[in-house]
């Protein structure tokens, strides 16, 4: 009996003791915070510049200002009649001027459309001198421009598709609508388009540069001071 309870002794004494059990504590998962991340990049929509008188296939072929023999030697059909009027207008100091203007029209007719484009001259020099009545005087001020779709089926061009993705979506917001015309303009030139209706779109560009040379022009011989500086360039021929 003393062995045997010797030998539960023993065996008591000698167990190992039990391992201890870790408990795994599972770490909070970080996640970046929304305002933390990248914002994606949105694609930007890159605005074209106002033309600077008439284009053909993005090539500038009469530019404000030129002179009309220079537009016409950029024309392949120079062949055109050019048109000349004069337009007379009411200036403030009760004088009447006589406008020097000229026109020449071309016919373009592509694979979609008909486009009729009127190129306008104006002859500022005529103002400060009669004598200056040379087609050379005359420079580029206006393009009109009437463009007819042809049909084309499935699916159909329309004057609507024109101005919304050949305007509005090259020059943006336009800066006013009024009498049926989207007005664009920048320091250059005025852009007014409209829909004639649904297969004729028309456009009109004026330059504004052109019209400021213009205008300074009748103030410096129309105006009162311009008048009483030409009086005095007069009197300097008079010998008293």
């Amino acid at each position: 009996m003393l062995f045997l309870g010797l030998t539960s002794c023993t065996l008591r004494q000698s167990a190992p003791a039990p391992e201890s059990i870790e408990i795994p504590i599972e770490k909070e998962m970080i996640r970046p915070s929304l305002s933390s991340r990248p914002a994606s990049p949105r694609p930007t929509l890159v605005l074209q510049s106002l033309p600077e008188g008439w284009n053909v296939d993005r090539h500038p072929v009469a530019k404000w200002g030129m002179s009309l023999p220079n537009v016409m030697s950029n024309v392949i059909d120079s062949a055109q009649t050019v048109e000349y009027w004069e337009e007379v207008i009411d200036v403030p100091t009760g004088y009447k001027l006589t406008l020097k203007r000229s026109k020449v029209l071309f016919q373009i007719i592509t694979r979609l459309t008909i486009e009729t484009v009127e190129l306008h001259f104006v002859n500022v020099d005529h103002v400060y001198s009669p004598t200056n009545h040379e087609p050379s005087h005359y420079i580029m001020h206006g393009v009109v421009r009437t463009v007819e779709l042809k049909p084309t089926g499935f699916p159909q061009l329309t004057a609507d598709d024109v101005i919304k993705y050949k305007f509005l979506m090259e020059y943006g917001t336009p800066k006013e609508f009024s009498d049926g015309f989207h007005h664009y303009q920048n320091e250059q030139t005025v852009l007014k388009v409209r829909e004639l209706d649904k297969s004729h779109v028309q456009i009109q560009m004026t330059s504004t540069l052109v019209d400021q040379k213009l205008q300074t022009a009748i103030n410096d011989m129309y105006s009162e001071e311009g008048i009483e500086y030409q009086k005095k360039l007069l009197l300097r021929s008079i010998d008293i």
